[in-house]
């Protein structure tokens, strides 16, 4: 061990001189007079452009590297203490451990800190230039406020950086600060904090708003405005209004023009690119310090509309209230323009686009998808970062699950399978820093996929020793890895073995329970399966003595009273259906109307209760469809929304049978009543949670019985997944209306 050590201590120590040794002569050049103790702008982009090459070791897993880089000028350089940050920031999101959110709110708010002092000193070297008496302590954000009235100031901004404040650079990062505070201050269970994070995000969010306007001399209303009216013009169902940079060759794919917000050109292809003199030229004119601000500010602004489309309805119009708006279009727009400009957060806009794009998958059909990020582009996007580096696992991730998406779910697998395998160095010490070795984190998320891929292909037995691995190397939520364990267990025709496993899962949720942690949406959910199973037993044994005898929950029993299969319930939630080989499908298809024809009470087959018939129904629809018999769909999902007055339990199966509703009808030739007919059962999908609240309340005011809220219910996720439904294929209805 102690050799490990010395190894380890000595790699470090060579690479940290080598590293200096190199870039003294460079340093000293760059250094600043005593006179003037603000950066000349040769440093700043020295800064940047080493911030940047610690942010491509980080992604390509040279996870040494990139501490070695962000650790040399963590002290003197804004851009390095906000790189290093963003590092233990990523970690922290991860992972949700505590001590790991300490730790980088601590770098965080130490790298906010540095940039909020650094913009100072420019403001005070721009004031002190132009003998201004103003005071030191003035918001950073109203440094700004003179700087790009239009676009001539802003082609002035980057061609004359003395006739625009240069404190520029700065104030994004400690809006960037800002931003990675306010976000990783929500995970603490604490109101203090969550009002702390509101408040935070709030101020991030006006000052990229003013760093917005100051780039492209419009507000975002304006320019999302403007740009809305540039895709509803006849462009084609593949337009995406998206600079597009060349590739590493100086190579242009076929089909690449582009078209901007104040072009006319209408000859446009998959991804748009820029006519190849016009991206050339312009790579030539830019600066690191240009391109850093224009990704920047595009990647701030689009973040933050990409997570505000996707809040629930209630929080969206709070959030409208407060002044924040969101475009799910316009933020792929935007962080699109970030990836494509080489900037800064090129990587962090790739990241979070794939991000996104992949989870998809959760929300909404393959053939569904909206055209503003399509298959096509996430593919490209893709393959561009993983020649950018060629050993990061996250990009491995996100190629496994893009390529479920694109109904190669085996190879996925195989993908994600890679992608989990640690990376062995004999000279690391196992018990070393993991942000310096592996993220296992990822290692838990392509492990969680792989799993989810297995059950998708029917390799049910793999799936259920893939979940109770991930079981042991993480501590998110064992017990739902557990239920999902279990459940493919279940499918494996394993009942005995099942039945034992899903009744360890009450004593791991109660032994969370008894840690002081709160449970999860889908802990609910599955310790009310497991609750409703047991009930179903005690009656039973009531009404038969024959079964008395019997334990509260064994494979026999288990197979009676789990009338809805508990694996395809869980597939449909996870909107796994369409990855779903015919094989099984027919199986489903068969055993659905099987169990939904049993003729009377009196025959063997326990009875369905109301809210197990509707999902039966609802999930026989969506099977049906899947098939292609769109009749027979319609009918099942129609006498599913039809048993809305008895269902009490799982009501989240009403508002999802008339969201399907809706989706088959854009699976059908698109016809204005269609469409007409499609938003109707959007709407009253939508409505549906807000209507049954309303109701509950007013019985309960006439009631003492107590009612359970969807929290309560563990529904509350589910009503939040098909708001993101719901507003996706809205999306796609105003695609295939302008087509």
């Amino acid at each position: 061990m102690f050799r490990q050590q010395l190894s380890h201590l000595t790699k470090l120590t060579t690479s940290t001189l080598k590293y200096a040794s190199t870039n003294t002569v460079t340093l000293l050049s760059m250094a600043t007079s005593t006179e003037d103790p603000m950066p000349s702008q040769a440093l700043i982009n020295f800064w940047i452009q080493e911030t940047q090459r610690g942010l491509d070791a980080f992604f390509d897993d040279q996870f040494e590297t990139a501490q070695i880089i962000f650790v040399q000028h963590v002290t003197e350089s804004p851009f390095h203490a906000v790189g290093y940050a963003m590092i233990a920031y990523v970690e922290a999101m991860l992972g949700f451990e505590p001590e790991k959110i300490a730790n980088a709110l601590q770098l965080i708010h130490t790298a906010e800190a540095m940039a909020r002092q650094f913009g100072k000193r420019a403001r005070r070297r721009s004031w002190k230039s132009k003998g201004s008496t103003t005071a030191d302590d003035q918001e950073s954000s109203n440094s700004i406020s003179e700087s790009c009235k239009d676009s001539a100031q802003k082609k002035r901004y980057f061609s004359s950086r003395n006739d625009q404040p240069i404190d520029i650079q700065y104030v994004l990062l400690e809006t960037n600060c800002m931003l990675m505070s306010a976000t990783i201050q929500f995970l603490r269970s604490s109101w203090i904090e969550y009002m702390k994070a509101a408040y935070k995000l709030r101020k991030a969010y006006k000052m990229y708003e003013h760093l917005f306007e100051t780039l492209t001399g419009q507000k975002v209303l304006e320019y999302a405005a403007n740009l809305k009216g540039l895709r509803q013009q006849k462009l084609g169902p593949n337009f995406v209004p998206a600079r597009r940079r060349s590739d590493a060759q100086g190579t242009e794919p076929a089909n690449t023009d582009t078209v901007s917000l104040s072009s006319s050109n209408t000859d446009l292809g998959p991804l748009n690119r820029k006519k190849k003199s016009e991206s050339s030229s312009r790579k030539q004119s830019s600066d690191p310090g240009e391109t850093a601000i224009e990704s920047g500010i595009f990647f701030g602004i689009g973040l933050f509309s990409l997570i505000f489309s996707l809040l629930p309805p209630k929080v969206n119009k709070i959030l409208n209230t407060l002044g924040f708006h969101s475009s799910r279009p316009f933020a792929i727009h935007l962080l699109q323009e970030s990836y494509y400009s080489q900037g800064l957060y090129s990587s962090l806009s790739a990241l979070t686009l794939l991000a996104y794009y992949t989870n998809l998958s959760l929300f909404i059909h393959p053939q569904l998808l909206p055209r503003s990020f399509s298959l096509e582009n996430a593919r490209i996007i893709l393959n561009e970062m993983k020649v950018r580096y060629t050993q990061g696992k996250i990009w491995k991730l996100l190629e496994g699950k893009l390529c479920k998406m694109e109904g190669r779910t085996r190879q996925g697998v195989e993908i994600l399978r890679d992608a989990r395998r640690r990376r062995q160095d004999p000279d690391m010490d196992s018990k070393h820093d993991p942000m310096v070795n592996e993220l296992a984190q990822l290692q838990a998320l392509a492990v969680y996929e792989m799993g989810w891929g297995q059950l998708f292909l029917g390799d049910y037995f793999q799936a259920a020793e893939t979940f109770l691995r991930l079981e042991r190397m993480n501590n998110w939520s064992r017990a739902f890895y557990h239920y999902i364990a279990t459940c493919c267990i279940f499918a494996d025709e394993a009942y005995d073995k099942a039945a034992t496993e899903f009744l360890k899962v009450p004593a791991l949720l109660d032994r969370k329970r008894q840690l002081g942690a709160r449970l999860l949406p889908n802990e609910i959910f599955a310790e009310r399966k497991i609750k409703r199973w047991k009930e179903k037993v005690r009656e039973l044994q009531s009404t038969d003595t024959n079964l008395q005898s019997c334990n509260s929950l064994d494979g026999q029993m288990l197979r009676e009273v789990a009338v809805v299969h508990p694996l395809w319930e869980l597939i449909y939630l996870w909107n796994g259906t369409s990855q779903l080989t015919d094989e099984i499908l027919g199986s489903m298809k068969t055993r659905l109307r099987s169990t939904l024809l049993c003729p009377t009470p009196s025959s063997q087959c326990v009875q369905p209760s109301p809210s197990e018939r509707a999902f039966l129904l609802l999930l026989l629809g969506v099977v049906e469809r899947e098939l292609g018999d769109f009749e027979a769909s319609a009918e099942f999902l129609l006498a599913s929304v039809a048993m809305e007055p008895q269902v009490e339990e799982d009501v989240w199966i009403i508002p999802y049978a008339m969201y399907e509703i809706a989706a088959l009808r854009c699976f059908e030739p698109f016809t204005p009543t269609r469409a007409k007919e499609a938003r109707e059962w959007i709407r009253r999908s939508e409505h549906f949670f807000s209507k049954r609240t309303t109701n509950e309340a007013s019985n309960s005011n006439s009631n003492s019985s107590s009612t359970h809220t969807p929290q309560d219910q563990g529904d509350a996720d589910w009503e939040s997944r098909l708001y993101v439904r719901c507003q996706l294929l809205l999306e796609k209805l105003d695609d295939m209306a302008d087509t």
